[in-house]
């Protein structure tokens, strides 16, 4: 049958534009479902108040305008959530290679790209006031064969074992690791140092017994990562995701809340 050509050629262009359409449509999701720890790790992860993690994902979902979900799931829970698929990313999370099996980081070549990092954190040593247990930037010493004690599920376990030192990582909370230490179970327990120091700061009868070895165990940049199902259907998204947040941390607006967080 005979067409018009100016039919023909309109029929011709939507068919051709439908596909882009849709693709576009699907370059951005309705929503992201992100989980977080449900323990407190001050200042960024706190129960009774935003933390500055979740401060700065409200900035970063204000900027996408897309919403952002967030739950607080048991931290090796919503690591396997993520790793399933069935959360699209997590926060806060340093870098370990094997965990490149759980979901994407923000990478320039082979190395996570610092510079995409949600905030810096460190780990520090903690030990009974004049005891003996040292750090010197490249071996624990003084542990007499005894249990250094860590998180359940978290990066300083593995940085431990390389050290050639036994590791209790028995306990979840940062509070009952020091009571570990204040009974004598454990030579030293090793933690992020701003949990550490503002749990041991806030109850006098650690304060009192409990204090932190110099230097650091480590200082390390700490990420959002992201879902291998959402980062293959949303490659172009999940790299904005990661520009907002490193744009979010430099922002003035962030940064004076955390200059003001207290």
């Amino acid at each position: 049958m005979y067409q018009r050509p100016h039919r023909l050629l309109t029929g011709l262009l939507l068919a051709a534009l439908l596909p882009v359409g849709m693709a576009q449509a699907a370059d951005k999701p309705a929503s992201i479902n992100i989980c977080t720890e449900n323990e407190e790790s001050y200042p960024w992860l706190l129960k009774d108040r935003p933390g500055l993690n979740m401060i700065m994902m409200r900035q970063v979902e204000k900027q996408l305008g897309t919403k952002i979900e967030i739950k607080t799931l048991p931290w090796k829970r919503c690591m396997e959530e993520v790793k399933a698929g069935t959360m699209d990313g997590l926060f806060k999370i340093s870098f370990k290679a094997d965990r490149m099996d759980i979901g994407h980081y923000p990478m320039t070549g082979d190395k996570p790209d610092s510079s995409k990092r949600m905030l810096d954190d460190s780990y520090s040593l903690y030990r009974l006031k004049g005891g003996k247990l040292e750090w010197d930037g490249k071996a624990i010493k003084n542990a007499d064969g005894a249990a250094i004690g860590a998180q359940a599920g978290f990066s300083i376990v593995d940085q431990l074992k390389g050290l050639g030192v036994r590791v209790d990582d028995g306990t979840r909370s940062a509070d009952d690791n020091l009571q570990k230490l204040v009974n004598g179970r454990v030579a030293g327990v090793a933690l992020q140092t701003l949990e550490g120091d503002i749990s041991i700061a806030s109850k006098p009868e650690l304060a009192a017994k409990l204090e932190k070895v110099s230097p650091p165990l480590v200082v390390k940049p700490y990420f959002l990562m992201l879902s291998k199902p959402f980062v293959a259907k949303y490659p172009a998204f999940a790299t904005q995701v990661w520009d907002t947040v490193a744009a979010v941390r430099e922002s003035a607006e962030y940064k004076k809340q955390v200059q003001q967080f207290k």
